[in-house]
């Protein structure tokens, strides 16, 4: 399987699994309606403390002011040191991240949870009058998430929330960390798609990924989240697995913007825009584009501090469904999602036309999925996804079965997992990272 059919089978998962997030994101009403100007405030002074109080100083009249520097460097320490804890308390994270899902029967749990793998950053800055803030990254050991707020001086009231034009965004790995990430990431491509290839071969695919300034984060990956007043709630989101200690990262934001909406357009239904951006720079798009909301240049850089590692378990898992022979053979539980490596035990026509072959029905993909799991206090949570295969040319496939579950989880806390219905012990499969 090549690196294009891995990155469009997932694809294809994660468009199954978007439909149902409107469905599942729980409303913010019964939390405290704080205003965007004091939760920027309180994050400034949770973020740096120093920084805030000299800023204040500064900010007041000429004159010189006598601090209390004993008090104030208590004051500090306690923020610096219960950041996370402040910010699971109040809700900080549920409100920097509307797009997590939290747990409406214990929100303070998926709070802390988040806080766990949360790194509070906290950087305004402000080209051409508008205001962006770098708030906070949520990073799993391979998913990173993004909370950008931008105070946008005139933003349109109908803003299009569901579809942004980011091609000219990046996201960029320290120069010193980036040969030893696509080492790895190469390397476990090939392996993951059992594709046979020498030290030497890979060596090459690393020495060109490293001319390109695209790589290791090729996707686009803005959306808006929410607007409010205003202040419009940014999200992002992409792949990063823990390759590397303590990832240094930056952020370039440069002509941000929405598609033009076409007349007829029906509002319910997601749209597809399909654009590239050429090596010369040259950038194409297949539908006109609004004026720049945000054209930047805005350039972030940050460290990971926190992550909820991953933990994998690897085992020989009969996982028959009805008349559909699988095996699994590894299952690694993550904070948003629980995927499966599986083997099909038969040959496979997609097309169901060779009646000598299997052919799975829509409904059976999603029947035969990682539909749930158990956690070590006797809940039981729901995950909603598929199983996606990839066919070589004699009809043998193997795939992978990804499931979200309908709220944050610790995977630490989880013992078993549903797979088509059954359900798969985590005790009884060898851990691979401890």
């Amino acid at each position: 399987m090549t690196q294009f059919e891995s990155s469009l089978r997932r694809g294809l998962m994660d468009a199954n699994l978007a439909q149902y997030e409107r469905v599942l994101q729980n409303a913010d009403a019964a939390e405290v309606n704080f205003s965007p100007a004091y939760l920027r405030e309180r994050m400034r002074l949770l973020a740096d403390p120093w920084g805030w109080m000299r800023r204040q100083e500064l900010a007041g009249p000429r004159r010189r002011t006598r601090l209390n520097w004993r008090l104030i460097a208590i004051v500090a320490a306690l923020l610096l040191l219960s950041a996370c804890a402040v910010a699971a308390v109040t809700g900080q994270f549920s409100q920097w991240f509307p797009g997590i899902w939290m747990n409406p029967k214990a929100p303070e749990a998926s709070e802390e949870i988040v806080s766990r793998m949360g790194t509070v950053i906290g950087e305004p800055q402000t080209v051409d009058g508008a205001t962006v803030t770098l708030n906070a990254a949520v990073w799993d050991g391979q998913e990173l998430r993004l909370s950008l707020t931008a105070d946008i001086p005139d933003l349109p009231e109908d803003f299009d929330l569901e579809s942004l034009y980011d091609l000219e965004c990046r996201l960029g790995l320290a120069e010193d960390q980036r040969e030893a990430y696509l080492r790895k990431k190469i390397a476990r491509i090939h392996a993951d798609s059992h594709i046979d290839s020498t030290e030497e071969e890979r060596e090459e695919l690393v020495r060109a990924d490293l001319e390109d300034p695209y790589e290791p984060f090729r996707t686009s990956f803005f959306r808006a989240a929410r607007q409010e007043d205003g202040t419009l709630i940014l999200q992002g989101m992409t792949a990063l697995f823990d390759y590397v200690e303590d990832p240094e990262l930056t952020l370039h934001i440069e002509n941000l913007a929405t598609y033009k909406v076409e007349e007829g357009d029906n509002d319910d239904t997601p749209r597809i825009h399909i654009s590239q951006i050429d090596p010369d720079g040259t950038v194409t798009t297949d539908q006109e584009l609004n004026e720049p909301f945000l054209k930047g240049p805005f350039d972030f850089t940050f460290t990971l501090d926190n992550k909820l590692s991953p933990i994998s378990y690897a085992g020989d898992i009969d996982a028959t469904y009805e008349n559909i022979p699988l095996r699994v053979s590894k299952i690694t539980v993550m904070a948003f999602q629980v995927c499966a490596d599986v083997d099909l035990l038969a040959l496979l026509d997609p097309t169901g036309e060779d009646p000598d072959k299997l052919h799975i029905s829509l409904e059976q993909n999603l029947a035969m999925s990682l539909n749930g799991l158990w956690t070590k206090d006797g809940e039981y949570v729901e995950c909603l996804g598929g199983t996606a295969f990839s066919v070589d040319e004699n009809g043998n496939a193997d795939g992978e079965m990804r499931g979200n579950p309908v709220h944050v989880i610790d995977p630490a806390q989880v013992t078993a997992v549903s797979i088509g219905g059954k359900r798969v012990e985590l005790s009884g499969l060898t851990r691979l990272n401890q």
